[in-house]
């Protein structure tokens, strides 16, 4: 399975690994970004862990924040990608399962990642060990819509919104708060204020849409 990450970004997303991949994931993630940090905030100084950073597009949104960030990226090529643009050595080329260290981060985040994992319990129970206390998880995962599922081939575990509030809760966090976020098709390409969030799921083909997820230890 972990094979199947191997240039992921060049063959799903077909990456040119230029600053139009930085350009595109900005208008792209602009309006789910802005309703966030109405949810929750970076302070000066935490810790912050990103699981399946890509080619660092979430990055981009905290370059000159006071934080220590760190990325975490299986597909080796988006990874040198993102060292080599931001000129930074923080990003890095490993699964969540592999990652090992005596750190604990205040924020974790994870966006479109959760439907990748093989085990979402162990998974989760390794972010919550990660986290320091009262440290927070946010990361999104699309809604259990059959075009969701076949939409990508490493897509494992499409779950409903309330399964994962369940298996956060069962791996020990005190509050799982859900927000359905979907999105019009292609209007960020033209402009990324005009990529509003729609504050339901939407079936239809075409729209994005996922669930944002904020899970506080």
């Amino acid at each position: 399975m972990k094979n199947q990450y191997n240039e992921y970004f060049k063959n799903h997303y077909k990456s040119t690994f230029s600053v139009k991949d930085i350009e595109n994931y900005q208008k792209w993630f602009t309006a789910q970004w802005n309703f966030i940090n109405k949810q929750i905030a970076i302070e000066k100084d935490e810790k912050v862990l990103e699981i399946g950073s890509g080619v660092g597009g979430f990055y981009a949104f905290l370059k000159g924040k006071d934080i220590d960030y760190i990325g975490l990226e299986p597909d080796n090529q988006a990874m040198k990608f993102a060292n080599a643009f931001f000129r930074k050595k923080i990003f890095h080329s490993i699964f969540l399962e592999e990652f090992s260290t005596e750190e604990k981060y205040n924020k974790i985040f994870a966006f479109e990642v959760l439907e990748h994992l093989e085990n979402p319990l162990a998974s989760i129970d390794k972010i919550y060990n990660l986290l320091k206390k009262d440290g927070i998880f946010c990361g999104t995962s699309p809604y259990p819509y059959y075009k969701n599922i076949v939409a990508d081939k490493t897509h494992l575990s499409v779950l409903h919104p309330e399964n994962w509030r369940h298996l956060f809760l069962l791996n020990g966090f005190k509050k799982v708060t859900l927000y359905p976020m979907s999105f019009f098709p292609y209007i960020w390409r033209v402009n990324k204020h005009l990529n509003y969030r729609i504050p339901f799921y939407v079936s239809f083909e075409g729209f994005i849409s996922t669930c944002l997820i904020i899970a506080k230890k």
